[in-house]
């Protein structure tokens, strides 16, 4: 009997043993290795230990803050625009559309295609003199070339990211006002209450968590920004998109200074954990409130 209660007392551990072991393998394996390698250097293919010696590089380095800076530019863009299109479509596709299936899965069609060929797809249209939406705009601006601009080329991710970024929020905003209940907006209106009232009094703040979550998600996705970058514009012109994710890109793959990259990698988790904190003390607070 006693010998009963111990298996039972351990059988839970045993059914989640290999779930935890993938998350092992895919996830910390890779984060504790780049902890490790961070705190060494390449030199002759081997891995000398150099102790803080890539993060003092790196906070001396100015290219890192300026491109701290484009992430952020980016960021801000980002998030905006795909919470503002991806909240609209949300409520347009839970009022009911005719075709509303067909329209939504087109929504979907460049959230399905890879960072790489979505990239190459917006840097085609605005290749100088052959770019459809190049030859559409630019004589528009004054024959502008938007890739040959440090301006122009933010635009052109930024619009690109925001493109295939609108699906991603659109699934968790919709399923966020599936969860609403109708029959409050009903009473409001029953009560007299405008369709703006309702939004802003009963939907919004109902749809506040899923909100703040998208956020959150989004927040990530700028931080690690780095295949639209690469395959749009490649940091160009000069240096004027390249952002964090894609200095640590050419870092590791192109220089092959796996602990310079891996430094900056760590700082970029730290990043990623302060926002994510924010963010979730920032519900914690709203929650209490309720």
């Amino acid at each position: 009997m006693q010998g009963q209660r111990g298996v039972s007392r351990f059988f839970p551990y045993f059914l989640i043993a290999p779930a935890l072991l993938i998350v092992f393998l895919v996830i910390l394996y890779p984060t504790l290795f780049s902890f490790w390698l961070s705190l060494h250097e390449n030199r002759r293919r081997d891995l000398i230990y150099v102790g803080l010696e890539n993060f003092q590089r790196i906070l001396a380095n100015q290219n890192f803050w300026d491109g701290l800076g484009r992430t952020a530019i980016y960021g801000v863009f980002y998030i905006g625009l795909v919470m503002v299109f991806g909240f609209l479509l949300a409520l347009l596709f839970h009022r009911g559309i005719k075709f509303g299936g067909v329209f939504l899965t087109i929504v979907f069609i460049p959230w399905m295609l890879s960072e790489i060929v979505a990239g190459v797809m917006w840097r085609w249209m605005f290749l100088p003199e052959r770019g459809v939406l190049q030859n559409l705009f630019g004589p528009l601006l004054g024959d502008y070339s938007f890739l040959g601009e440090g301006a122009g080329a933010m635009s052109v991710v930024i619009a690109g990211t925001v493109w295939r970024g609108i699906a991603f929020s659109l699934l968790l905003l919709l399923a966020g006002l599936q969860t609403v209940p109708g029959d409050l907006g009903e009473a409001a209106s029953i009560d007299g209450a405008n369709r703006w009232q309702r939004f802003w009094k009963i939907t919004w703040p109902l749809m506040l968590p899923t909100t703040q979550v998208t956020i959150v998600f989004l927040t990530i996705q700028a931080v690690n920004a780095v295949g639209m970058f690469l395959s749009i514009t490649d940091g160009g012109p000069g240096r004027t998109t390249e952002v964090v994710s894609l200095q640590m890109y050419k870092q590791a793959l192109q220089f092959n200074n796996f602990g310079f990259a891996s430094a900056v990698s760590v700082l970029m988790f730290f990043l990623n954990a302060g926002l994510a904190l924010v963010y979730i003390n920032g519900m914690r607070a709203q929650n209490a409130l309720d």
